[in-house]
């Protein structure tokens, strides 16, 4: 056996093998060195460098190497195409077309301002402070705008969403503390959602809230699988849903008739009423919700940017300009329907007290308010906006 070793050692055949074997493991080393963006692939080598197929029983090695979620030029075939949109890079100006390819994330994140939670917080103030606080609500959206752009251009530049530079940059123990927040903040958001689905569905079809809660928990696997239709059915089943509480609302704000003067008194005269710093702090706590940061920066890697090394630059510098605009645009349509919930709620309340007679600030007493205003059919509307939302 040693004689044979020995010879093979010797021989020029087997030395030009061996020497191939060290040319290729090299040369994939070194490709997986010189690309740092690329996504974990694996390629496995044999101990003698050769390849060999998952199934190989040689012993093996693994080389991994990291790429951003949305490479398209360099990563390996995407198993689910439909969870992301291609984006073609071009050096010209400003186009709609491709604007609408990036329409989508702020539309998530826009549905997270708009929830049931949300929808109580614009009830209650509209008791409490009438139109006072809407010049607060409206700068709450603003420097919304400002910190999820910034969460949007940190996943387009790093091609890493928020909780994977957590994960990264700080110890165990403290990303733990990150992720425990974060899923208490998406807790609470999730417990209003549930109830304000329950609500909705006891208004239209009288069943009892328990059986709601039930329904909307099973509900929720729905969604699940409206994901795997791709993220483009996604986007849209959201715009549809954020729309449709929109028209709700429009719809009575037009039939209820507020005080135009006091609205935008409202809007652009700072003021805080006695006895409504709660609301107040509620207002800016239900708009810049620190999970909607996490979110975005994870929405934002659906878009596959070209980034090969000519055009990497320009290709995230269009990125970020086309999602500042869809973020702004997403945010505005959210302020615009969270403001005609409470103009709705104010003006029907006053109409209330004017009469006489004694309602609650609720959710779930909404429709009741609504209902005694503007007749029966409006609080089917209500619950129609707050299930489609919920």
């Amino acid at each position: 056996m040693w004689e044979s070793l020995s010879m093979s050692e010797h021989d020029p055949g087997e030395q030009r093998r061996r020497q191939q074997q060290t040319e290729f493991a090299e040369s994939v080393t070194g490709t997986i060195e010189a690309t740092p963006n690329r996504r974990a692939e694996y390629v496995e080598l044999d101990t003698m460098g050769s390849p060999r197929s998952s199934d190989g029983s040689a012993n093996k090695r693994r080389l991994s190497v990291e790429q951003t979620l949305d490479d398209a030029a360099t990563a390996v075939e995407d198993t689910a195409s439909n969870q992301h949109v291609k984006i073609e890079y071009d050096a010209g100006g400003f186009s709609l077309k491709k604007l609408l390819r990036f329409v989508g994330p702020g539309i998530l994140v826009s549905q997270a301002l708009l929830d049931p939670g949300n929808i109580e917080s614009d009830i209650s103030q509209a008791d409490t402070s009438g139109y006072k606080l809407l010049w607060l609500l409206l700068l709450a959206h603003i420097l919304c705008i400002f910190v999820q752009s910034l969460a949007a251009r940190l996943g387009v530049v790093t091609g890493r969403h928020l909780a994977q530079h957590i994960r990264q940059q700080y110890p165990r123990p403290l990303a733990t503390v990150f992720w425990l927040l974060t899923e208490l903040a998406i807790i609470g958001a999730d417990i209003q959602e549930v109830i304000g689905t329950a609500t909705a569905l006891h208004i239209l079809t009288g069943i009892p809230i328990w059986a709601g809660v039930v329904i909307t928990a099973v509900d929720s696997f729905l969604f699940l699988y409206v994901q795997r239709l791709g993220v483009r059915v996604t986007e849209l089943v959201f715009g549809l849903m954020v729309t449709t509480l929109a028209v709700c609302f429009w719809v009575e704000m037009v039939l209820i008739k507020p005080d135009a003067r006091e609205v935008i008194k409202g809007m652009v005269i700072p003021r805080i009423p006695q006895g409504s710093a709660v609301q107040a702090v509620g207002i800016v706590g239900c708009v810049l919700m620190p999970h909607n940061l996490f979110l975005h920066s994870a929405l934002v890697g659906s878009r596959k940017l070209d980034r090969r090394e000519e055009t990497r630059e320009g290709a995230i510098r269009e990125a970020m300009r086309y999602f500042r605009i869809e973020t702004a645009v997403s945010l505005v349509y959210a302020y615009l329907i969270n403001m005609a919930v409470v103009v709705v709620f104010c003006k029907a309340f006053e109409l209330m007290r004017a009469e006489g007679i004694a309602y609650v600030a609720s959710l779930a007493e909404g429709a009741n308010v609504l209902s005694h205003v503007l007749g029966n059919g409006s609080k089917y509307v209500y619950a129609v906006g707050l299930l489609a939302i919920g």
